[in-house]
């Protein structure tokens, strides 16, 4: 479902701007200085949703709901913080 989403916010009309906000997950730091312009510009789209989305108060507290609850521990990274993103929606 995140692929999704981060595929929807990509809006139309730019492919490889939509290539590079789904694949972002798997580039790492400036890494994503080797792909053309546009796939560049998908890549920091991918990351500016992923950190206004973590910085959401609605997150947040979604976040301290369910840690406690259950056992979400490594919440910070990963499925887990993917999976409250989800909830979030």
């Amino acid at each position: 479902m995140n692929f999704l989403a981060h595929i929807y916010l990509s809006g139309e009309g730019d492919e490889l701007l939509t290539i590079g906000n789904f694949i972002a997950d798997t580039v790492r730091g400036k890494e994503y200085l080797q792909y053309p312009e546009a796939m560049q510009r998908g890549i920091l789209l991918h990351r500016r949703i992923d950190t206004f989305t973590d910085a959401h108060p609605i997150f947040r507290q979604s976040k301290h709901r369910l840690v406690p609850t259950y056992n979400l521990q490594p919440l910070r990274r990963g499925a887990g913080r993917y999976f409250l993103r989800l909830l979030s929606c």
